[in-house]
């Protein structure tokens, strides 16, 4: 039996799928150096060296391209918080500090990724074109930061984190302080800090967080 059909049509989902990393690839950098709003699809696509109707063919507009790169993000993201069960940790409360680091490192190795996710926030109008994708990102958004209070709720269990918190607003502080303070590396004022001024400021959060919780802290 021939296998030509299967491998014709293997070869052509590889295209597909290089064709489509190249756009997403080149949408990333223009979108990280000048925003989602002032950049073009015909500039994307040059980048891409593909035409501007093949940018089309893979992704439904430019919200739909660009929610795309805040899926591939997302996927990174996850990557890097799951290193924190990898770690099997016992201590709930050690779970939680290390989620902070994992969410640091993740914007260090993955720099473009996090600015995808952040620009959600800097331009929210971006995928409003695509309402079933922007849920499914919500979805894992909120997967994620359920997973640190989950963890914040399993230490007040165990009598190791304190009992007298709304976990639902610590989590919201705590995910905010995290995005608040990584960001300012993202800035390009003299507020912008660099990386090694980023670690040593989360590494410091993280004590204070850590004594701040403890149920004899």
């Amino acid at each position: 039996m021939s296998t030509e059909p299967v491998a014709s049509t293997s070869r052509g989902a590889r295209r597909k799928a290089r064709t489509a990393s190249a756009i997403l690839d080149a949408a990333e950098g223009l979108f990280r150096d000048r925003g989602v709003q002032a950049t073009t699809i015909e500039e994307i696509a040059e980048i891409a060296d593909v035409s501007v109707g093949s940018v089309y063919s893979h992704f439904k507009s430019k919200a739909g391209l660009y929610l795309a790169l805040v899926e591939r993000a997302l996927d990174l993201n996850e990557q890097a918080m799951a290193r924190v069960a990898e770690q099997r940790l016992s201590s709930p409360l050690e779970r939680v500090l290390a989620a902070g680091e994992a969410y640091l490192r993740f914007h260090l190795e993955e720099p473009g990724a996090f600015q995808m996710i952040a620009l959600r926030v800097l331009e929210p109008g971006s995928g409003q074109a695509e309402p079933e994708v922007e849920a499914r990102i919500a979805d894992r958004v909120e997967a994620l930061v359920g997973a640190v209070q989950a963890d914040l709720a399993a230490g007040v269990a165990a009598g190791e984190i304190r009992a007298d918190l709304d976990l639902s607003r610590l989590t919201r502080f705590l995910w905010g302080s995290w995005n608040g303070v990584i960001a300012l590396s993202l800035r390009e004022d003299r507020l912008r800090i660099d990386n090694e001024e980023l670690e040593q400021t989360l590494a410091l959060g993280r004590r204070l967080l850590s004594d701040a919780l403890r149920v004899d802290g």
